[in-house]
């Protein structure tokens, strides 16, 4: 019942990811509900923000089910724990694992990742998205395993091609799915390999001794109504011990870490006297028998200190490395609609549904551009694809609105920036080359030619222009376009209206054809001094012939 139960739920995570959300994602439909059903992001990204986040409310809905029934997540709906399950067999699951020999040490180490975290976002820095276990997933679906997924369907699709055409199933013969290709795949990919490679040593490793978010869960999860419990006829076989793949059960098979223990109900099936249940005890007997068994956090008064002062420290040091200097440095351009720089450092959790979702693959990964706290937050590669002006889901499946989800002709007043001309690599500046490329493929008719120096040249209306990218995308010039986009005078609300802000700053983004005051001719750019035409004049009307003599037989 476990496997089929974390099946579905994988599933679920997988349908949302790749096929809702996109451009097609329907307003009412939470593509990203499994980020907002993360405790641990929404109180991350509420202290990092210092204010309420509408959508993390629905990580109460988790907190109230843990406080009900217990630490169930974790061994039924988490899907990084049913991939770990699932691949564990492809680890020598039969075989038997050593484990680690100071196991007590080791448990603390989720607690101190815990609180240091949390101690850090209280400082401003978010550093949840490192570890925790669903913007973990999210991204390794993003970076590598999308990719890969399509590779894989247009395989199929070109295999298929022949037989489509003979059938003459033209749909299906012409199908082809745009390949998308993300910076920093193989990092994303080593890091998830090396959490499965973890089960090698002992079951769930990650679960038992890294995830923030289950030692958050393991917080309250004694609280529950169900719990574990061993009748007078357990033999001591110890095969519950040897069964559970949290090692909740300590080698008295009747005691029980609580905290660990996350409800799947293993060491029930293999008793073999049946002594094993999970009851629900009333309000009354669980405060009977609370004392005897419950586990506290395992996290000395030394290591709380400690962790706290670790992520005190790293919100220090993070704007004082020596990647500090960069920021800035780098023409960073933002996805419209997000908020302020500080905040969307501060509330973005590094998830990549944002990325994924784009339709045009324009949104990509950073790096060091913009320092340490920049790390994977999305910005916009226009060289390598523009915005499409009409998608605005990149904001609907922002999970912390980091991106805020903005209506069609919100977002296209949202300017992330502006686009400048390189006159050395112009073609129509440095080489006198006939080029109308960037103009023709402006939406908003914000690159005109204008007359400079007797010759037409185009330049840039920077209060038409909203920074989409396509002359930047379609610039033939080769390497480094001729026309960048760079995010002067972008507008990021933390609220209230674009449309509003872009009225105050007299920006039109609408296209105005009559704009161009010249029409290219045959004969090159230059613009000459014609003379005027001259006037046709009439033809000079013969003078009458004189009358002269008849020719003989004519009267």
């Amino acid at each position: 019942m476990r496997t089929f139960i974390q099946a579905l739920s994988l599933a679920l995570f997988s349908l949302l990811f790749f096929f809702f959300a996109n451009y097609k994602l329907p307003d009412w439909l939470p593509a990203d509900i499994y980020l907002r059903l993360d405790p641990l992001l929404g109180l991350s990204a509420i202290l990092s923000a210092r204010e309420w986040i509408g959508r993390a409310a629905w990580s109460l809905i988790l907190v109230g089910a843990t406080l009900i029934v217990g630490r169930f997540f974790c061994g039924y709906v988490c899907p990084m724990g049913a991939v770990i399950d699932f691949l564990d067999p492809l680890l020598g699951r039969k075989k038997d694992r050593a484990g680690l020999k100071k196991e007590t040490a080791w448990r603390k180490v989720k607690f101190f990742v815990l609180v240091l975290f949390l101690s850090s976002s209280l400082a401003g820095l978010t550093l949840a998205y490192l570890m925790d276990p669903l913007p973990l997933l999210t991204r390794f679906y993003t970076f590598f395993l999308y990719p890969l997924v399509v590779t894989v369907v247009n395989l199929f699709l070109d295999l298929l091609r022949p037989l489509a055409r003979a059938l003459g199933w033209m749909g299906l013969s012409y199908r082809h799915y745009t390949q998308p290709v993300f910076y920093m795949a193989l990092i994303t990919f080593l890091l998830f390999s090396g959490i499965i490679a973890l089960n090698r040593v002992t079951p769930r490793f990650w679960c038992r001794y890294l995830c923030p978010l289950g030692a958050f869960l393991s917080l309250i999860s004694p609280l529950g109504l169900f719990k574990r419990r061993v009748s007078p006829e357990c033999n001591e076989c110890l095969k519950c011990v040897k069964t559970c793949p949290m090692g909740a059960i300590e080698e008295d098979p009747k005691k029980t870490r609580l905290p660990e223990c996350i409800q799947c109900r293993s060491c029930s099936r293999v008793c073999p006297q049946q002594a094993v249940s999970f009851p629900a005890l009333p309000s009354t007997v669980r405060r009977r028998q609370l004392g005897g068994e419950y586990s506290r956090a395992d996290l000395s008064r030394r290591g709380f200190l400690y962790s706290c002062a670790g992520g005190l420290t790293a919100a220090f040091l993070t704007d004082r490395t020596p990647f500090t200097p960069v920021r800035g440095k780098h023409q960073l351009v933002r996805p419209p609609g997000a908020l302020p720089e500080d905040e969307f450092l501060r509330t973005c959790i590094r998830c990549g549904e944002c990325m994924k979702s784009c339709v045009t693959n324009t949104l990509q990964p950073c790096f060091w551009e913009s320092g340490l706290s920049g790390l994977w937050t999305p910005k916009m590669d226009l060289r390598f694809a523009a915005c499409e002006q009409n998608c605005n889901v990149c904001g609907k499946v922002c999970p912390t609105q980091a991106i805020r989800d903005l209506s069609l002709e919100e977002k296209t007043h949202a300017k992330v920036g502006t686009a400048i001309l390189l006159k050395e690599r112009c073609l129509v500046w440095s080489q006198d080359k006939l080029c109308l490329i960037c103009d023709e493929i402006c939406p908003y008719n914000a690159i005109v030619f204008r007359t400079i120096e007797g010759y037409r040249r185009p330049v840039v209306i920077a209060s038409k222009c909203n920074g989409c990218g396509f002359c930047e995308t379609r610039c033939p010039v080769g390497g480094t376009s001729a026309i960048v986009v760079v995010p002067d005078g972008e507008i990021r609300l933390k609220e209230g209206s674009y449309i509003k802000e872009a009225q105050k700053l007299q920006l039109e983004f609408k296209a105005d054809p009559g704009d161009d005051k010249f029409i290219l001719e045959s004969s090159g750019f230059k613009v000459g001094e014609k003379e005027p035409p001259a006037k046709p004049q009439r033809p000079a009307v013969p003078p009458e012939k004189a009358p002269g003599k008849k020719p003989a037989g004519f009267l």
